[in-house]
């Protein structure tokens, strides 16, 4: 496939993946999807429709909050594609796109492992909950797939900016 048409694909495939990204953050917030969260070894499950309107509102701004370093991926993936389709593929703007995924995939692990806490959190704040939500090993470790995609998008960041550096000195001696 060539790259032009590879290019004008993944033009396509981000702005579909964000309407529907944000398709899904309405049909959460229309939804009566139940939290569940466990509160020393017992299983402690409500459903969004339960709570108050206020309550509601920060539950959703807690969840969606998490997917906002999303989007900023997805608009790096955009410019780094534009990058790509003008011809510029080892400049310091790409380096910087790749840096900008790694920190959303590393933010996205972070903000995910952190939601059911800051929930169990304000839940026990506003006395909904009689305790803080236990911590298991497996919801810390939940994550590091994005941990670790995050973490390698880091490195072809710093690889791309060897690069052009490299390339810089390159065009410089001839």
């Amino acid at each position: 496939m060539k790259m032009s048409r590879l290019i004008k694909l993944l033009f396509v495939l981000i702005s579909v993946t964000a309407i529907l990204s944000l398709t899904d953050t309405i049909f959460v917030f229309q939804s009566d999807f139940p939290l569940a969260l466990q509160v020393d070894g017992e299983v402690w499950i409500r459903k969004i429709s339960e709570f108050s309107i206020s309550d509601r509102v920060a539950i959703f701004s807690m969840i969606e909050f998490t997917t906002l370093p999303w989007y900023w991926a997805l608009f790096m993936m955009w410019r780094l594609a534009k990058l790509y389709r003008d011809g510029q593929y080892f400049t310091p703007q790409n380096s910087r796109c790749f840096v900008g995924i790694a920190y959303a995939l590393i933010a996205m692990s972070i903000l995910d492992t952190l939601i059911a806490p800051v929930i169990g959190g304000y839940f026990y704040y506003r006395g909904i909950l009689d305790g803080m939500p236990d911590m298991d090993v497996t919801l810390i470790l939940a994550d590091t797939d994005l941990l670790t995609a995050g973490l390698f998008f880091f490195l072809i960041g710093m690889i791309m900016e060897k690069a052009s550096t490299l390339r810089e000195e390159a065009d410089m001696t001839i």
